[in-house]
Order: C-alpha cells, then structure tokens, then sequence
C-alpha cells in the first residue's frame, strides 16, 4: 500500500513536470523535501529509541522496563500534518525491523510488534488532535485531560493485547495477561515523560532560547543537579534506605514541583525522564528499591509511582500556563488601550496646537492691527482682549504640550526627562534633584513613554497635594532592568485610600503592560517614594 502511494506520488510529480514546466515541479520538490527530512529524522529517532528500549530490558524478559519509540512516533505524529503520516510510518518500518531483527527478535514478534507500536502512536495521536483542536494545544487544561485519556490510557490499553498477543503466538513470551498488564505501564510511562517534551519544544519557537539569560541557565543547571542528585540518593547505591525510611520516596517530589512549576511540561518530563531512566536502570542491575519484593514487582511499582506523580503535576503545570497566558493576554490588552489613548492624546495635542493654536494667533495679530487703528478707550478694551487670547493661547500650548511631549520624540527620553523637571521645577517650591546613571540612550519607545508619563504624573501629584520642598528622582538601571525612584518629603497620603484613584490606577496599567512592577510607600511624616521597575528591552505585548 505505501509503495502504491509513493509511486503515485511519483507519478503526480512526473506528469506535473511535463504538463507545466520546471517551475511546478520545483514547487512540487518543496513540498516532498521537508516531509522526507522529518521522516529521516523521525526513523532515526524511532532507532535511537528502540536501542534505548532494549538497553532498559532484563535479561530475559520481552517486555522492556521503558519503551520510548511508541512515544517519539507519536510525538512525530503530533507535530506533523496527518496528511504525511503515511511518510513517517513508511520511515519508521525498516528502522523498526533493523533494530528488532539485530536484537534477535524473531521475525513475526518484530512485525507484531510494529503493528502494535504504530497502532498506539497513531490512535493517540489521532484522538488528541480530534479532542484538542487544530492547535493540539498539551499545556492547557482540556489538552492535558485528552492526552491522558487517550495518549496514555486508551490508546496503550487498546493495543497492549496485540502486543503481548504477537509476544505468546510466536513464542518469545508466555503469561498472556501478565505481559500485557507490564507493557501498557511501561508505554504509558514512555508517552507521559517524552511525549509533551517533544511536542511542546518543537511547536514552540526555539529561537528563544538564545534569548534566554544566565540566571534562567543557572535554575536550570541546579534543577538538573538536584533532580541526578535525588535520584541517584534514593534509587542509587543506597536504595534499601528506602525500606528502613519509605518517606525518602518523596525526596524527588520538590524537584518535579519545581520543574512543573517554573518550566512547564517540558521541563517536568525531562525531570520525570531522567528519575524514570536512573530508577529502572537501577533496578534492572541489582539495587532494588525494595529489596524484599521481585524484580516485576519493583519495576511496576516505580512505573506506577511516576505515573501517579506526573499526571497531577502535569495539571498543575497546565493550570500555572493558562493563568500565565491569561495574564499575557490582559497585559497585551492593556498595552493596546494605553497605545490607543497616546494615539487619541497625539490627535488632539495636534488639533490644539495646528487649529486652535493658529486661530487664536490669528484672532491676536487682527485684534492687534485693531488696537493700533483705533481710539484709546476702544484700544484699551481691545488690548485686554488680546492679552486674554494670548493667555488662552498658552495655555492650549501647555495642554497640548502634556497631552504629547514632542521633546520625548525628538529629544530622547534622559533629555525629555531633564526638560520636564526643569519645568516643573520653575517655581519657588519643590526643589527638584535629577540624578541619571548608566541608562542607555536608546531605549523602547514604549519603555521611554511610559517612564515619562509616570514621572510627569508623580511630578503633578507633588506639586498639587505634596506641600513637599525637596523631591529627588533617580534613573538607574540595575542588571537587566531599568529603575525610576521618586521621593518627596511632603505630607504623604494614605495609599490604601488613594489606590483607586486614576493617576496611580493608570500608572500600574504602564508598569503592567510593560511586564514591570511599581512600589508606592506614603505616610503622613515620611513623605512618599514611588520606585518603578521595568525590563530594559520592554515592549508593549501584542494581541
């Protein structure tokens, strides 16, 4: 059947060139390239994975202790369109027969075997695509739910009597129900560590990765030693401990909670690979956990006690990622009000300062050449008149200047930030102190924005309500993120009360948007001291 395909794939090909020229069948080339390369990389994995699976088999035994193929065929699956599946399967045959044959499988238990292998992959694969939507989204809730459903449960129960089937009928095993009882804990382990390790990395943007920094490099680094370390404590050279102290079985469990907890899916499963691989590996070579029970007996109970570990941490870290997404998506929308509110500020900072600016100007100028032409009380009045225009003028100059500083354009945000609290700084009191250090010039445009409208609304709520006489600001930036303190020594106010209020509710909306935090301490002797902080190289989120 998949000779059949490919030769009329090949056909297709063929009569696309002599019908329509190079031009089509280079288009064609495109698109067969990419699906040969992940069925390339697909078979070789699946190979890698079954050399892993027979290492982790005792000696004499059919079933192994860890079986990755199954789930890297169905992670494959899963990352691919199901229209290449046939690809992948027709990959994976010779890669699956080669590695059985070499290990001395016989002949009819390799071909059952594959049988029941892609049967698993591709009925899991299938229902979780189907129940989780075109995104085949694992780190959400309903995701996690279908994928232990049918990933885990269904689809190695439905195929674990084939697999020990073709295991009795060919005489490479007996105890039919034993076997298959064996082989669906040791699938559904294999799916429930590498299975959403590989799915959620691939589908992700790599790329990221190189943005990531030290410190993050740095948790991970301590996880991984932590979580060996744990391992090799209670599964390695020392496991009857664990039968004199069953409580030292609990000793990994603050590692798995870490990794769900700050890396997600993938980084649970690695966790899980890794005491999965170290425990079994350990057991099937003498040091047995529990030292009074068989060798069957201590890998079904490592196998069912990761199981039962991972599926309530893998809720918990779908949980934790829905709530993250939701908070991107509410910072996202709040990037895009903010946005909104500076184009509709720069929209009318404009008419004010193009339209109503000019017509004023030129009402002066005309009641201007009126005072020189006309008698001295009606020039007097006049005069008056125009002074009120001039006055009226400026003060459109001075809301049209708040509603949007041209400087920050122009300028750049320190010099911006120098002019506005020279400004305000114009009169008798508060004494304004601007310190700047380390702060690149360049900055974000929406860094450099919101920065100035939380200083420039912290500045008027001074001058309005402080009654301060020395206000220090300081911009600073403090590894990799950037800092703006304020402090006054006015009479403070009652934060709790004020929390409301829409000058400080509109400048958490700026430090939320751009993925910072904003600290705000006021009492009634101390003054008050505003300190923001953002990331250096924030942006506004988009939806």
């Amino acid at each position: 059947m998949a000779s059949r395909v490919a030769a009329s794939l090949f056909a297709t090909a063929n009569a696309g060139a002599n019908t329509s020229g190079p031009r089509e069948s280079s288009a064609v080339f495109r698109h067969i390239l990419p699906t040969f390369r992940s069925a390339l990389l697909v078979a070789v994995s699946y190979y890698v994975g079954t050399l892993i699976g027979f290492a982790w088999t005792p000696i004499g035994e059919p079933i192994s202790t860890f079986w990755p193929p199954n789930a890297i065929l169905l992670a494959s699956l899963l990352l691919t369109p199901r229209r290449t599946w046939w690809a992948l399967l027709l990959a994976v045959f010779p890669a699956h027969m080669f590695a059985q044959l070499h290990a001395g499988v016989p002949l009819w238990t390799a071909v059952g075997w594959f049988v029941s292998n892609s049967s698993e992959a591709l009925i899991g694969a299938y229902c979780v695509a189907r129940f989780t939507g075109p995104s085949k989204r694992l780190d959400s809730v309903r995701g996690v739910l279908m994928f232990v459903v049918f990933a885990v449960l269904f689809a190695p129960f439905a195929t674990s009597f084939l697999d020990a089937a073709a295991v009795v009928i060919t005489g490479w095993g007996s105890d039919y129900w034993n076997l298959s009882f064996e082989r669906f804990w040791t699938n559904a382990l294999a799916v429930l560590t590498i299975v959403p390790t590989l799915v959620l990395y691939y589908s992700k943007d790599v790329s990221r990765m190189h943005r990531v920094g030290p410190a993050r490099w740095g948790e991970v680094g301590l996880l991984a030693t932590g979580t060996a370390l744990a391992g090799i404590w209670v599964f390695g050279p020392l496991p009857p401990l664990i039968h004199e102290v069953p409580a030292l079985l609990y000793v990994p469990l603050p590692f798995l909670l870490w990794a769900a907890a700050r890396f997600g899916l993938p980084g649970l499963g690695m966790s899980l690979l890794s005491l999965t691989l170290l425990s079994t590996w350990c057991a099937i070579h003498g040091l047995l956990p529990f030292p009074h029970a068989s060798l069957p007996q201590n890998i079904l109970s490592l196998q069912i006690l990761f199981c039962v570990v991972a599926v309530p941490l893998m809720f918990l870290s779908a949980v934790m990622a829905e709530a993250r997404r939701k908070e991107e998506s509410l910072r996202a929308v709040s990037g895009r009000l903010i946005q909104a509110q500076e184009e509709e500020r720069q929209r009318i900072a404009r008419e004010l300062h193009d339209n109503l600016g000019q017509e004023l100007a030129l009402a002066k100028i005309a009641l201007d050449t009126l005072v020189a032409k006309s008698s001295a009380p009606l020039s007097s009045a006049l005069t008056d008149v125009s002074r009120q225009i001039f006055s009226v003028s400026e003060t459109a100059r001075e809301i049209s200047h708040d509603l949007y500083p041209a400087q920050l354009e122009y300028l750049g945000f320190k010099k911006a930030l120098i002019k506005l609290c020279e400004e305000m700084g114009r009169a008798k009191e508060p004494l304004i102190k601007l310190t700047i250090r380390d702060v690149p010039d360049q900055l974000h445009p929406a860094t450099s924005l919101s920065l100035y409208r939380i200083a420039q609304e912290t500045l008027h709520n001074i001058l309005r309500h402080s009654q301060a006489r020395n206000v220090t600001i300081e911009l600073s930036v403090d590894k990799r993120s950037l800092i703006l303190r304020v402090v006054d020594d006015g009479v403070g106010f009652d934060v709790s009360e004020e929390r409301s209020g829409m000058g400080l509710a509109s400048m958490r909306e700026r430090v939320l948007a751009l993925g910072g935090s904003i600290d705000i301490s006021s009492s009634r002797t101390a003054g008050t001291k505003a300190e923001v902080r953002v990331p250096l190289q924030a942006t506004y989120p988009s939806l």
